[in-house]
């Protein structure tokens, strides 16, 4: 409702204008009255009414003076004068003072709802000029921290030199300047509850391990930046001071990985494995740094440069050099025959044409290319039949096949920052009402266009993620044991328990009273 306030030094006005202004109808509330200038400016500042309807001449200071110290005071109301005098020298500093309209006394009930609703609808298209300003300016913002992650993870990656142009890291934050940075790359272990998972889930996991990673980091380490790499892999890089010496920040760093790693174990049910690289002083070092924690990583596995080979097929993908793709898969699997081909050989062969396929997943998602499914040559797609190196081969052949070097239509900077925006606007407010409508006017882009994005992004559509995120939380509060089902049914956004209940077993394939039991 928009508040409304009266400073008059006639009671009768004070009473009449309280009788003639139709409150209702503006969806407006008498704010309060004053009889003069000082008290007038109490009154404003105690209670700051959208509007105020103030007289000129009063005891004490005028109405033009009351304005004028309010206006400096930074008051952003809007006023309306009523007075019993034309002064043509007091109009005119009504004008500098931008009061909304001058009224002659006496007023009548047309003019004063014209003037109110007048005002009222400047009001509006003051606040709304505010607001999208302001989801303008927080839209920038994401963009540009969602550029900063994507130039971090890039030069991390490899695929952007520490010299190019259009990296602004130091210019961003003079922490990239004043510390000394040291890299910890994380990698989401592949088991059973992370395989054979579809996009949107990935989507789901990730945010989940995101948000724990930066929940923790801003307890225990807030000079910190974390973006994710490519597939499992993400990356964390400290800020260290340069005062701090060695053996301090691996006790810090070795603690708090341990919070990290158990946290995800604990809260996730996800295994996630650490490396930490060298400290750095420059952030030009950075890969540096990052290459030692993969090093790291690598040699704790049976596999040996997994990282380079999903570098090497990616670029080889996005040339649509099928040859060069082909010989850095080849010197791959001769690599991993020379260093451990020992127990059955059907078995080596099985496993490393699993890990490769998710290598070689891993290099095409990297580099925005489609893979098509189809049961064609089923025998050969499947590690079931194959017991040797030739088998292996024919069974990589017919994968990189399936990718077809067929580039997925590319998705721009600023749409990749939108549909990033929405995901994390789901998972901050999916206990409330949340519309395409609303996203859609936040990001300045049609809704059936964002609907599009937001698919082809997730595979998923935007309503179908948003139920799954409340179901996945439900799913959490219900083992918790604490919560009836209708309170969490409340707390994750719906108020029909029947339906709550309904969706929860047609997703989940449990009704929630069975899954409360447990």
């Amino acid at each position: 409702m928009w508040k409304i306030a009266i400073v008059d030094d006639d009671f009768q006005v004070l009473r009449g204008l309280r009788h003639i202004i139709p409150w209702a109808e503006l969806d407006a509330e008498f704010a309060g009255e004053a009889i003069d200038g000082e008290s007038g400016l109490e009154l404003i500042r105690e209670v700051e009414p959208d509007i105020v309807i103030t007289d000129l001449y009063m005891p004490g200071i005028s109405g033009i003076e009351m304005i004028e110290k309010l206006r400096g005071e930074g008051f952003q109301g809007r006023f309306v004068i009523h007075s019993g005098y034309t002064d043509f020298e007091y109009a005119r500093q009504a004008i500098r003072l931008d009061v909304d309209d001058y009224l002659n006394k006496p007023i009548t009930i047309a003019q004063i709802r014209e003037v109110l609703f007048r005002t009222i609808r400047r009001l509006e298209d003051s606040y709304l000029e505010k607001m999208e300003k302001k989801k303008l300016v927080s839209f920038v913002q994401n963009y540009e921290k969602q550029m900063a992650d994507e130039q971090l993870a890039s030069l991390l990656n490899g695929t952007m030199q520490a010299s190019a142009p259009e990296l602004k890291l130091a210019s961003m934050d003079r922490r990239w300047l004043d510390m000394d940075q040291q890299v910890v790359v994380l990698e989401l272990v592949k088991t059973d509850r992370v395989s054979d998972i579809s996009v949107a889930d990935w989507h789901l996991f990730r945010f989940a391990m995101s948000n724990v990673t930066k929940e923790l980091t801003q307890e225990a380490w807030p000079d910190s930046e974390f973006v994710w790499l490519f597939g499992p892999y993400s990356a964390l890089v400290l800020h260290l001071t340069r005062t701090e010496a060695m053996a301090e920040v691996l006790e810090r760093t070795t603690q708090f990985l341990q919070t990290l790693t158990s946290s995800m174990l604990r809260y996730l049910g996800l295994t996630v494995k650490a490396a930490v690289g060298q400290r750095v002083t420059k952030w030009e070092q950075l890969k540096i740094s990052a290459d030692e924690a993969f090093e790291t990583l690598n040699a704790s596995e049976q596999g040996h440069g997994a990282l380079e080979l999903v570098r090497q097929v990616s670029q080889a993908l996005e040339q649509s050099n099928e040859d060069e793709l082909w010989t850095h898969m080849q010197r791959y699997m001769d690599r991993q025959e020379a260093s451990g081909q020992a127990g059955d050989p059907k078995l080596f062969y099985r496993v490393l044409a699993t890990e490769m396929w998710t290598l070689l997943q891993y290099a095409a998602q990297q580099a925005d290319m489609s893979i098509a499914h189809s049961d064609e040559n089923e025998l050969v797609t499947t590690t079931e039949t194959i017991i040797n190196r030739v088998d292996l081969e024919n069974f990589l052949q017919a994968k990189v096949k399936s990718i077809g070097l067929k580039r997925q239509p590319l998705i721009s900077q600023k749409h990749k920052a939108a549909v990033d925006f929405m995901l994390g606007y789901i998972h901050e407010h999916y206990a409330k009402d949340i519309t395409m409508d609303e996203l859609a006017g936040q990001l300045f882009i049609s809704k059936n266009y964002l609907n599009q994005l937001f698919k082809k992004v997730t595979g998923e559509t935007f309503m179908n993620y948003v139920i799954r995120v409340r179901l996945e939380k439900a799913k959490a509060l219900l083992l918790e044991g604490n919560l009836l089902i209708y309170e969490v049914a409340e707390q994750v956004g719906y108020q029909n328990v029947p339906y709550f209940s309904t969706l929860f077993k047609k997703y989940c394939g449990i009704n929630p009273s069975d899954l409360l039991k447990k």
